[in-house]
């Protein structure tokens, strides 16, 4: 274990002990309570008054605020600052850069960013390269890969490490082909040697991947909403499975904030009655994992009734005009069946009209609310219906995006003020339209991938495990290349890597992941802590964070701003950059490292910082250049590059840490989604092959149904199919008059305020303020005899988890919520994951068109009757020390 001595010397941190310490911020940060668990993983508490220790007299003496990155992918993407002195960090803050207000809003970080100091500082840092113990190279029973998870770590050096990793790769190679390779996210490196297997999964973004441009969607409808202004113009924001408060908790939540105080009516549609819903002072409309389509349907169908029995209602003109598909009014020319939208919600085909009853049985919305909901969509109010994809993250929802866009259209409420349909999702939140201010690119040249083996996460890690074997190619949505498709054989794999991403961790079919690592060659892995990916892995190189880089972008800022961070410190320990790593390897591979990476890292970083552009009407282009810089700028940087006139210095933009445009309510840059193609649909087509809205959609129904992932043969319009796995299943023979099965729960994963993903699941300070509890309906947990704060073991088909109870009256009955991103922590003579981590509990289940069931799983759950978990911040963290 890391011991925490000698932390403060004179008042001041001593450099030794600061890198020994990794994580002695607390011990000087004042403004920060010290905390209470877990001392030997914790960080170090401020000395009282009277101690050996006395505090710093005037600790930001000397100290320089520097823009740090707060670089994690959780929808905020907010300013984070901190101030270093004499090498170490000791205070940290957010946006003070101006007054906010709503036109001018600070960019103020989360709980989360404010921890972000034990990212780089924690005290699990990986610190060296190390080997498993008893792994060896050439394969084989060389590998002992049955110790995956399980062996000890022995420290080696750089130099060792990639040698081991070249002699490897090049075995390998040479005897199976770089086929046999798998990577979620080749790096350049990979790519260069010959490329890698790998696979696509949909994600974050569900069933918005599957091609919804083919129905006239943008590419996984990021950006069609309205700006942030247009929100105060509606009567009425329904947010659809959408939770901002925990999911983008800076800007984005706040904005919402301003504009409920402004006098809007907000709705949120949920499992269960979340924090941007209390917040919001929200109605509820409660609705069970995954059937949110029969819920669609229920509000479509009395929307029909209501229209026939009152009038204006449904906006026929607006359906007629700029969609295709809803009646046999609107048909397009490619149909290959005589059905439609409308008839089919009558009942038309099936006998089965789709009333609020009907929907009342399987979305577990009270049928009154289903009315209300209706009314509420009616043509002759302002809705906004902003959606995230909680909801498409479950199987059989494939139709699901063409459902909520014919809602939309039904009340004609895109394309005008204060009338929305698409997305609330990460910094896009309540600001949709295009970018303000925009980086520039590293000019790093693009390296393909050579291997074209891209398997459905669903079957990757089988494949694996098993050796190789059939899979259907679809192609990967990642790269826009979705495909009909085609039966391939998936290869041998005998090496996975990771460098990009957490995918053991927060991807599907865990368990059988872990099989899969036990079953290859070799795993190599980079990492800043002992993550899941490195578990179980044979060499673990340490890479740099990025306060330790030479400075970058935040990614997926909001459209106004531009966020640019800065080296906080020099590289910690022995970790090393992911390009400084690359270059190692390609090196050791016999290859030219320049070949690759022609450009060092800081003429990247110039690169983007030179192709900065900010919007501007008067150049021929519509942009001009962000920064202006000098030739002595260009000096003192000692790169390539030209003198140029901008809107702010190069010097100032990186000390105030961002650019940002300041708005008001009528300025240029307001942003209507659809609203060229709703003025002009013929001169501003969109992507469909009929330039409209599809909801009758040929050519998507044709992909999908190429896909074969099981028998079902779907429409091209949306209809209802009970999913394999979802509510239905719940029940026996899936009956939903009948009785329960032995899994009668829906098991969802929220996005966590503790949590970006997995990352922060090490954090101590986030694991005391947000503990990752197991939400249980306050009546279900009532017939299973369990207490809040009770331990609960939580099983599926695929495993078992605990978590200690949080029991609400808030979450819908029969539903149970698990956040997501726990890092697992599982028992091997149980096989009971004491961490909490949802993936440990889905399947391979390879459903309809391949979408990963991540919020539709069937569970169950029962008090535990073994040892009670102790609290989240007392549970250890994967610390490695091999120094002593």
């Amino acid at each position: 274990m890391i011991q925490h001595e000698d932390l403060i010397f004179e008042g001041r941190l001593s450099r030794r002990a600061f890198v020994r310490g990794a994580g002695s911020i607390a011990t000087l940060a004042a403004a920060l309570a010290a905390l209470g668990c877990a001392p030997e993983t914790q960080l170090s508490p401020m000395p009282e008054s009277g101690a050996d220790h006395p505090p710093l007299s005037n600790p930001e003496e000397g100290g320089v605020w520097v823009s740090a990155a707060c670089w994690h992918q959780c929808g905020g993407r907010c300013m984070n600052k901190v101030m270093v002195q004499d090498g170490v960090v000791i205070r940290q803050k957010t946006d003070d850069t101006h007054e906010d207000s709503f036109d001018y809003p600070q960019q103020r970080g989360c709980v989360r960013g404010r921890a972000q100091q034990q990212q780089c500082f924690g005290a699990d840092r990986l610190r060296y390269p190390m080997k498993r113990k008893h792994w060896q190279p050439g394969g084989g029973e060389n590998s002992r890969g049955d110790l995956r998870g399980k062996d000890e770590w022995e420290r080696i050096s750089w130099d060792e490490a990639i040698s081991l990793m070249a002699q490897e790769m090049l075995r390998v190679k040479e005897t199976y082909g770089c086929q046999a390779f798998y990577d979620k996210k080749p790096t350049a490196a990979l790519k260069a040697f010959g490329g890698a297997s790998t696979n696509w999964d949909t994600g974050s973004h569900g069933t918005y991947c599957l091609d919804t441009q083919l129905c006239g969607l943008p590419w996984i409808n990021l950006g069609m909403a309205n700006d942030r202004y247009d929100m105060l113009n509606a009567d009425t924001i329904i947010l659809w499975s959408a939770n901002p408060a925990w999911s983008a908790a800076g800007l984005p939540a706040h904005i919402f904030q301003q504009v409920k105080e402004a006098g809007v009516r907000f709705i949120v549609v949920d499992p269960c009655y979340n924090a941007t819903g209390q917040m919001l002072d929200a109605e509820w409309v409660p609705v069970r994992g995954g059937t949110d389509m029969a819920l669609m349907m229920g509000v479509a169908y009395e929307m029909l009734r209501l229209d026939a029995e009152e009038g204006d209602v449904v906006d026929w003109d607006f359906l007629h005009t700029y969609t295709v598909g809803f009646d046999m009014k609107s048909m397009p020319d490619d149909k290959s069946v005589d059905e439609n939208l409308r008839d089919y919600l009558l009942g038309a085909y099936d006998d089965i009209p789709k009333t609020p009853e009907w929907a009342a049985k399987r979305c577990g919305t009270p049928p009154e609310q289903i009315t209300s909901l209706a009314r509420e969509l009616g043509m002759k109010n302002k809705v906004m219906i902003l959606h995230n994809y909680a909801m498409a993250r479950c199987h059989g929802t494939e139709m699901l995006p063409q459902m909520l866009l014919a809602l939309g259209a039904m009340g004609g409420h895109m394309g005008k003020s204060g009338h929305a349909c698409g997305t609330a999702y990460n910094t896009g939140a309540g600001m949709a339209g295009p970018a303000l201010v925009n980086a520039g690119s590293t000019g790093l040249p693009p390296v393909p991938n050579p291997i074209d083996h891209v398997a459905p996460a669903a079957q990757v890690w089988g494949l694996i495990k098993n050796g190789g074997g059939p899979y259907r190619y679809v192609g990967d949505w990642l790269r826009l290349n979705m495909s009909p498709g085609r039966d391939e054989e998936y290869p041998e794999i005998h090496g996975i890597f990771h460098e990009i991403t957490a995918q053991l961790q927060t991807g599907i079919n865990m368990a059988e992941g872990i099989e899969a690592h036990r079953a290859v060659d070799f795993v190599f892995t980079r990492a800043q802590f002992l993550t899941t990916n490195a578990l179980y892995s044979d060499i673990v190189l340490p890479v740099t964070t990025e306060w330790e880089r030479i400075g970058g972008f935040g990614e997926y800022p909001n459209r106004e701003v531009l966020l640019v961070y800065t080296q906080v410190v020099e590289p910690l320990y022995e970790a090393k950059t992911d390009q400084e790593i690359e270059r190692l390897l390609l090196e050791a591979l016999g290859m030219n490292p320049d070949d690759v990476y022609p450009l060092s890292e800081k003429q990247q970083f110039f690169n983007q910082l030179a192709g900065s552009t900010v919007v501007d009407a008067d150049s021929e282009t519509g942009v001009s250049p962000l920064l202006t810089i000098t030739q002595a700028d260009i000096d003192e940087w000692e790169v390539e590059g030209a003198p140029q006139e901008g809107a702010i210095g190069l010097a100032e933009f990186l000390k105030n840490g961002s650019y940002q445009i300041p708005r008001h309510a009528d300025d240029e840059y307001g942003f209507i989604g659809y609203e060229d193609f709703i003025a002009d649909p013929a001169a501003h087509p969109l992507s469909s092959a009929s330039g409209k809205f599809e909801i009758y959609c040929q050519a998507r129904a044709d992909l999908l149904n190429s896909f074969q992932f099981d028998e079902r043969v779907f429409k091209p319009y949306p209809v209802y199919y009970a999913p394999k796995l979802g509510y239905e299943s719940t029940f026996k023979e899936g009956d939903i008059e009948g009785e329960k099965g032995d899994y009668p729960y829906l098991l969802f994963n929220p996005h966590y305020m503790g949590r970006s993903h997995s990352t922060y699941g090490n954090c101590p300070w986030l694991r005391e303020a947000w503990r990752s509890p197991v939400f249980l309906n306050a009546s279900d947990a009532a017939e299973k005899g369990v207490e809040d704060g009770d331990t609960v073991l939580l099983w599926t088909k695929d495993g078992k988890t605990l978590r200690s109870a949080c029991v609400m009256e808030t979450i819908i009955p029969g539903q149970v919520g698990l956040p997501h991103g726990a890092w697992v922590d599982i028992d091997e003579e149980t096989g009971i994951d004491r961490g909490g981590a949802d993936n440990y509990l889905i399947g391979n289940d390879l459903l309809g068109m391949g979408a990963s069931g991540y919020n539709n799983c069937n569970c169950n759950f029962e008090k535990y009757d073994g040892e009670s978990l102790v609290e989240d911040c007392l549970r250890p963290q994967r610390i490695v020390d091999l120094e002593d």
